[in-house]
C-alpha cells in the first residue's frame, strides 16, 4: 500500500474508532512484537495502544532482553521472531541492523526509527497537519 493510502486507511480508521470504540477489530489474534534497542515512552505507548484498539496484542523486547547482534545474529532473531509473531516493530540506531532483520525476517517489519529515518513519525506528522 501506498503512503497516501496508509494515511487515508488511517484516517478511516481513527474516525470510525471515535463513533463506536468496540468496532472492528482487524487485528484480532495477531501479535506485534515491539523491539527497542532505543527506549521511546511514545512509540511504545502508541503501537501498543493501536494494537489493543484493533483487537491485537503486543510483545515488547528490550536490548537489555535479547542479545541482538551480540551473542544471536539478526538473521537467527528475524526468523525466530517470525515463527511466534505477525509482524516486528524495530527502533534501533543501526539502521543496517534493521533492514538486515527485514532481509531474513517472514513477517513484515515496521521501522519505528534509525539514524536514517522515523517514518511513523513523517507520516503521523503529515496526518495531524492536514487533519488540523
Amino acid at each position: 500500500m501506498e503512503l497516501r493510502g496508509m494515511i487515508e486507511a488511517s484516517r478511516a480508521m481513527k474516525m470510525r474508532g471515535q463513533r463506536d470504540r468496540l468496532g472492528d477489530r482487524p487485528l484480532a489474534g495477531k501479535t506485534l512484537a515491539m523491539v527497542f534497542d532505543k527506549p521511546s515512552t511514545r512509540t511504545r505507548v502508541s503501537f501498543d495502544v493501536a494494537m489493543r484498539q484493533l483487537g491485537g496484542d503486543t510483545i515488547m523486547l528490550t536490548g537489555q532482553e535479547m542479545q541482538l547482534g551480540r551473542g544471536e545474529t539478526i538473521a537467527d532473531t528475524a526468523r525466530v521472531l517470525s515463527r511466534y509473531v505477525d509482524a516486528i516493530m524495530i527502533r534501533i540506531l543501526d539502521h543496517a541492523a534493521l533492514t538486515e532483520l527485514a532481509r531474513h525476517a517472514t513477517v513484515p517489519v515496521i521501522n519505528g526509527l534509525t539514524r536514517l529515518s522515523h517514518p511513523c513519525q513523517v507520516m503521523a506528522d503529515v496526518m495531524t497537519f492536514e487533519e488540523h
